[in-house]
Formats: structure tokens, C-alpha cells, sequence
């Protein structure tokens, strides 16, 4: 093979390895943004269900204020109620 010959069949290959190389790091891209394309949809879906339980603990939170600040009240009306039942019930026996 002479030196001609040699530097011709370096630059063939020295060119396929160069679309190779191009073809791999185009691959490698691609890859590259669809695995971060996968990461983002995951982190929104997260997002998502963080935003739910946000709005639920705010139900649950103003559910447990009402409930704190009514039942006193329930208390209190009940025991007034038993007692007037109660006065009642003994003029009702004298």
C-alpha cells in the first residue's frame, strides 16, 4: 500500500469514525432530553399532588377551627337545655 493509498484509507476512516462520533453524541442528546423531558412531567405531577394536599389540609384545618369553636357552643346550648328539662321536669313534680 503506498503512502497515497494509506493516507486515503485514514481519512475514510477518520470520517466515518468523525459521523460516528456526531451520530453518537446527537443519540446521547436526545436521550439527554428526553430523560429530562420525563424528570420535568414527574416534578409537575408531584407539584400537582403537593398543591392537592395543600388545599385539603386547608379544608381539613378550617374544618377542625369550626369544629373547636361550634362544639363549645353545642356544649353549652345542650346543658342549658338539660337544665331547663331538668326545672322544668321538678316544677312539674312539686
Amino acid at each position: 500500500m503506498t503512502a497515497e493509498e494509506t493516507q486515503s484509507l485514514q481519512l475514510v476512516v477518520g470520517s466515518l469514525l468523525g459521523t460516528a462520533g456526531v451520530g453518537v453524541l446527537t443519540w446521547a442528546a436526545k436521550s439527554l432530553v428526553g430523560e429530562i423531558r420525563a424528570l420535568v412531567e414527574k416534578v409537575a405531577r408531584q407539584d400537582e399532588r403537593i398543591n392537592t394536599l395543600a388545599v385539603e389540609l386547608g379544608a381539613l384545618r378550617r374544618w377542625r377551627d369550626e369544629f373547636s369553636t361550634g362544639l363549645p357552643a353545642q356544649v353549652r346550648q345542650t346543658v342549658e337545655l338539660e337544665l331547663l328539662r331538668m326545672s322544668q321536669a321538678s316544677k312539674g313534680d312539686a
